[in-house]
Order: C-alpha cells, then structure tokens, then sequence
C-alpha cells in the first residue's frame, strides 16, 4: 500500500486474482493523483475453475475478485487471460530514484496475512527487468480488457508498437512462447553439489524439475522439500520421498522458491507444468543478502512445519495427528491414541453353568471419526441362555403305593415334575435353575438327560 502511495508516474500490477480493498483503495488514490496504474490478472473463467478445483480456494474469493475489478474500471487500465498466475508490483520503474518493485509468492487478498509466503523487493534494475516481462503480458499475451463494470471485453487488435521481448538473466519468466523460467530452475538443480531446500505449494510427479530433485538426492545431494498438504500433491510427494528426499508441509504454506548452495530463485511458478511450462510467472535470482535471508527462512520452516511425509508409517511409529497424502487436510486429520474401549454386542452361553463356553463375537473395530487407536480392548457381556417360548415341561412317570377300595396298599403310576423342572423344545431338552442354590442338582440332571442348563 505504501508503494502505491508514494507512486508518481506509473504502476503496474499483476496477481492471480484481486481481493484487497486496502490494495483497491491505495490504487484508486494513486489514480486520483495522476498515477497510470496497468492491472493484470487471469481471466474470471480460470478463476472459476481453480475455485472448482482446488480445496484452497474459496467461492468467496471470485466474489470478492469481481467486486474488486468493478470498483477499479474506469480507473485503471486491466487486462486478463488465462495463463496469467504472477504477482508483482512495480512502481515508477523509469525513474531509476524512485524504481521499486516487488516479487511475491502471494496473491494480493488475505494470502498476504494469513498464508506462508515470500515477497522479495528488487533492486531499479530488477524493477526496470520486472516491467519489461509485464509489458510483454500485457501487450502481447493479454485476452481481455476491462471496460467497464463487469465488462471484460476481449482485445481484437494488438499493440502496434511490440514491446522488446524480455531478456533480463536475473529476472526470468514463463511466457506463452517462453521457458526461461524452467531452464533457470533446471540449471539450478542440476548444478547443485551439496544442498537443494524448496517451497512449492503444487509438486508435478512427472514433471522435469521433480525428477531433477530425484537424480540430485541419487548422487547424494541433500534434498529437502517444503509443501503444502494436498491431494494434487500425493503423488509427487511420493515419488520425493522414494527417493529418500525429506518432505515437510505446512497447511498455509503457498511459498515458491528454490536455494540451491547459497542462491536463491523467488519465483511465483509451482513445480509443475502449468507454471514452469505455460502460464505467466515470473522467477527472480536474489541478491547473496537476500539469498541467505530466503535460505534462513526455509530451514526455520523446515524446523517448525507440523508435517512431515512418510511413506513407511504405521500407526505404532507415532502418536498424534496425521493425515493420508491422497485425503488432504480438508478431508479431516486423523489422530493415533494409545487405545480406545468399543462394547460388542451380548453373546448367549450354550448352557447357563458354563458361561466360559460362549462364543467370541467378530472382533473387529468399528471405525472411529477422526481417530485411529493403536490397541482396541473389546467388552462384550455374556448371557446365560434362557427357556425357549413354547417349551412344553417333561415330567417323570413315579411309582407311589396308596390304599385301593379294598384298603390293601397298591402301586400307583403318576406323573410328577423334575426337581429343578425339566422343559422340551424343538427335541432339545432343557433343566430349568430357578435359583443359584439349585445349581449341583440342575447339573447332575442335565448330565443324566443329555440337557443343557437355562434360566427361566
């Protein structure tokens, strides 16, 4: 914001998408004061997209982008298309007193204040270099013009006087036609002889630079790798650490930046192809200072991130939260615990005096939201079994004498119940124990009868 109002010729602004209003109200002041401002961002269909697409981004954002866009037309000149992801500001890059620029990772919304970003300031030369690929955008590459409030109108005639093509060595970009970002990646990692630390929030498994992070660590490069967690980036991530590379992540980490034995590049291009390959972005070798101030700072990431990637890791290597690579964070963090308790459902005895007989439930745990225990203790009650509905009692046919007519004594049949009772059902027989006192007789009668012991 500071930037923008010491402005006193011209500013020019490129970012992924736009939604600051104090970046809004700083350019409209500037406006007011005779500023030329020049605005590029991609076109509102990839903006969309993204939003589809990419669990980071926010329906909100494309809202807040458009609203930002209709408070600027009229007032600045703005241009888009769909290639373009770069962030930078330059300000008065013509005057070599007042030339400022600045090279960020972040796009210009809440990102500047919330995420892990890097934002280098460029020395008049670096500014003056910094214009050059942002006049080559925005005259040659650029689709749309904003012409009013939600009026992006495509552009049917280009610049009549083609802005010389960028050629600075020190501030590199990708352009429609151009990779001179991605060389000076590869030619960094290719030279590397100790030590390679990157930030990247998106990770290209088949991407060119990927592999060249791969072949370093083979002929013994250290390689580290800072990243954000994410589904897009499972697959590179795995491929990393395969390769015995350390992977750290951070959940707000949106940072890009290569440090490869004491330079640094600070570039707005992830390591994949749409950014090294096609799109707009702009990579930038720091001063030695600067340098050693970005090299300082990833490996204080690298000491402090939450995540780290492992390949390997089973839930008796760690305690904690962790989270699959292929879910992402949004998806929800799982946290290993020591243990956890889960009831099973009652299981029935065959026999009410052998309770140790009872069948093991399925032991298998439930899933648990969110949690994933190391060791699972199980409960489970066991029920004695009970006498079957419909059973009919079997009684025992007892001879009695008892005085006839004749008042001789005769022997007379009757049927009289067991003691404990005896039932049947589905010709299975049953001692009834109608109370613990009974339970030496029930067992000597169901051994006797070839019957099973139950509760009434």
């Amino acid at each position: 914001m500071a930037a923008l109002d010491g402005a006193t010729e011209v500013a020019l602004l490129s970012s992924f998408l736009l939604a600051e209003d104090r970046l809004a109200d700083a350019m409209l002041r500037a406006a007011q004061r005779g500023v030329r401002l020049y605005v590029l961002t991609a076109s509102e269909q990839r903006i969309g997209k993204v939003v589809r697409e990419d669990e980071v981004f926010e329906q909100r954002m494309a809202e807040q982008h458009k609203k930002l866009l209709d408070r600027l037309a009229g007032k600045v000149l703005l241009r888009s298309a769909e290639h373009i992801h770069a962030k930078f500001l330059v300000v008065d890059p013509q005057t070599p007193a007042r030339a400022r620029a600045w090279l960020s990772t972040a796009n210009f919304n809440k990102a500047l204040e919330d995420s892990v970003e890097l934002g280098v300031a460029l020395d008049p030369a670096g500014a003056r270099a910094l214009a050059a690929c942002f006049q080559w955008a925005f005259w040659c590459e650029a689709e749309r013009e904003l012409r009013g409030p939600g009026r992006l109108m495509e552009i049917r005639r280009k610049h009549p006087a083609t802005p010389s093509r960028p050629a600075d060595s020190a501030v590199c970009a990708t352009l429609q036609d151009g990779t001179a970002l991605r060389d000076r990646v590869m030619a960094l990692i290719h030279g590397a002889r100790r030590e390679i630390l990157v930030a990247s929030y998106g990770i290209g498994a088949e991407h060119p630079a990927v592999k060249a992070l791969i072949e370093a660590a083979n002929r013994g490069v250290r390689v580290v790798v800072l990243t954000r967690p994410r589904r897009a980036v499972a697959a590179g991530v795995a491929a990393l650490a395969a390769a015995g590379i350390s992977v750290l992540a951070h959940d707000k980490l949106h940072a890009k930046a290569v440090c490869v034995d004491g330079q640094a590049l600070v570039m707005t291009a992830n390591l994949e192809a749409q950014g090294l390959d096609k799109g707009f972005e702009i990579g930038a070798i720091v001063s030695p200072d600067t340098a050693c101030v970005v090299e300082r700072t990833l490996r204080e990431w690298a000491d402090t991130f939450p995540w780290v990637y492992r390949a390997d890791a089973t839930r008796g290597d760690h305690l904690g939260d962790f989270c699959a690579a292929e879910a992402a964070l949004r998806d929800g963090i799982t946290r290993v615990t020591p243990s956890c308790t889960q009831s099973l459902p009652a299981v029935v005895a065959p026999d009410a005096l052998h309770l140790e007989d009872a069948p093991t439930p399925t032991l298998k745990p439930s899933p648990l939201a969110g949690e994933l225990p190391r060791l699972v203790r199980f409960t489970w009650e066991v029920i004695p079994p009970r006498l079957p509905k419909g059973a009919t009692e079997r009684f025992q046919e007892v001879e009695r004498e008892e005085a006839g007519k004749d008042g001789k004594p005769r022997k007379v049949k009757t049927r009289v119940s067991h003691d404990p009772r005896v039932f049947e059902h589905d010709n299975k027989t049953y001692v009834v124990l109608p109370q613990a006192e009974d339970s030496e007789r029930a067992r000597r009668l169901a051994a006797d009868l070839g019957a099973k012991v139950v509760l009434p």
